[in-house]
């Protein structure tokens, strides 16, 4: 999704900037002091090491490039005196790895790149930052997953090993955002990188996240085996069209000059809008001027997650004729009979337990125009909840949800990445910063703003300057 030395000589500059070939390479031996000679481990729980990664920030655009700078992004030595002096207490360091390796066995990292990873963990724990070392951006893994296992695990045995004489400022992430092809292998894949990561490092806080680039709302999905050193990881980037307005990676790029908070309302997470040929003003009454613009049109509400309901309800200002359906999955079969609303009189729709999929179609073959529909709720066992809500009550729905996960099933949770892109406005991007802050911190989840200082960056290298406003939205002083 995310996609830049001074104190290091120009040789080494160059050769991290040299893509690795299959030649036949063998690591060294450790030059670094710390890793022969590392401090006594601390012995803390996993729930004291979650703490260390408390406020972290991402080098992201770096070295998950193809070749370091690819993406306009060095790392300089001053970043992680930066980072400590401004207050954070950790530095996630994504990695492309696989750029990096043999592609045949035995899949030898590179010795040069190795070191360049070296150096920027010992120049974060020199300073007492924790650092987290992740695999990022191994593409061929989530398209080809059987073919690249074997290649996956071995990466992460030579590093595990390389690692294994650090102290407990030194985190794994396994894997950032499995998705594709991978996803029904990723509880199996997890647990055999994990496997191997234990034979070398018995007590090392491993990380490890959900499907979905990693989703909260995949996280029922996760497999965990009873290791009580993982800590969980999840990505949050809602609402999507304000955090990545702009962003050129997206297809189609979000439009800019969204504001934050949205002036009105929107579908209460975790619900999210599927509508075809319709058109849709969510009013700050919790309500919604819904307009058909061709027949069959439809409003078409989806869950990543199913939700516990008997029915939903909702009301219409005027007479409209709609075919309406609540379904455990969008099983393409057609809807049930058409109906036409009278004004201001409850529509009341069974579903099945669980349900995903909620339908207000438009029964007409012709366009329909704009009404409005109000009390949208979801019947649950124990109450009735409106499915529309505001940006500022979405956010903390969803990460309460995350929260509330790590809770009932005694993990602790990283927020490893959440941001905003550049192209927003500045004042905007200040106030969901602040807000997902501060909602993240009241719920005691350990967080990483991505990023340091390319499109979402927090740190203007052009101008040699935080951007204070939005730093001060992470580390109020």
């Amino acid at each position: 999704m995310k996609t830049l030395i001074a104190a290091l000589v120009a040789g080494v500059l160059a050769a991290c900037a040299t893509p690795q070939t299959d030649a036949n390479v063998t690591a060294p031996a450790p030059s670094d002091p710390a890793l022969t000679n590392p401090p006594p481990p601390s012995g803390q729980s996993i729930a004291q090491r979650n703490a260390q990664l408390a406020r972290t920030v991402n080098f992201g655009n770096a070295l998950e490039a193809p070749t370091e700078g690819a993406w306009g992004m060095t790392l300089e030595e001053n970043y992680f005196q930066l980072v400590k002096d401004a207050g954070f207490s950790a530095i996630r360091l994504p990695v492309k790895w696989s750029a990096h390796a043999l592609s045949a066995a035995p899949y030898t990292i590179d010795p040069t790149f190795l070191k360049r990873v070296d150096w920027a963990v010992s120049n974060a724990t020199s300073r007492g930052l924790s650092i987290i070392v992740n695999m990022h951006n191994y593409d061929q893994l989530l398209t080809e997953p059987a073919a690249h296992l074997e290649r996956f695990v071995s990466i992460w045995k030579q590093l595990a090993e390389h690692y294994k004489s650090r102290n407990d400022q030194v985190f794994f992430e396994i894997l950032n955002e499995p998705n594709g092809k991978l996803e029904p292998l990723w509880n199996d894949y997890a647990s055999k990188v994990l496997a191997v990561i234990r034979q070398s490092n018995p007590t090392r806080a491993v990380i490890v996240g959900p499907n979905g680039w990693n989703s909260i709302g995949r996280l029922g999905e996760l497999s965990l085996p009873s290791d009580p050193n993982l800590i969980v990881t999840v990505h949050f980037y809602d609402p999507f069209s304000f955090t990545h307005q702009g962003a050129e990676w997206a297809t189609p790029i979000p439009p800019t000059g969204i504001a934050f908070p949205v002036s009105g309302s929107s579908l209460r997470a975790p619900w999210q809008n599927y509508s075809w040929d319709s058109t849709l003003v969510f009013k700050a009454d919790l309500s919604i001027d819904l307009t058909y613009n061709n027949g069959w049109a439809g409003f078409y509400l989806h869950s990543e997650t199913a939700q516990p309901a008997s029915a939903f309800r909702f009301r219409t200002n005027r007479a409209v004729t709609l075919s309406l359906a609540c379904k455990a999955s969008n099983d393409g079969q057609r809807l049930g009979n058409t109906i036409t609303t009278q004004a201001g009189v409850t529509v009341t729709v069974s579903c099945p337990a669980p349900a995903k999929e909620l339908f207000i179609q438009s029964g007409s073959s012709n366009p329909q125009s704009v009404f409005t529909i109000s009390n949208l709720e979801l019947v649950t066992p124990s109450s009735a909840v409106s499915l529309l809500s505001n940006d500022e009550q979405n956010i903390q729905m969803r990460l309460e949800q995350a929260a509330l996960w790590g809770k009932t099933n005694k993990r602790p949770v990283f927020v490893g990445e959440f941001g905003s892109y550049g192209k927003g406005d500045l004042n905007s991007r200040v106030r969901w910063t602040s807000l997902v802050r501060d909602t993240l911190e009241q719920r005691g989840l350990s967080w990483g703003y991505w990023e340091f200082g390319a499109g979402f960056g927090i740190y203007d290298r052009d101008a040699k300057a935080w951007r204070a406003d939005l730093l001060k939205a992470l580390i109020p002083k």
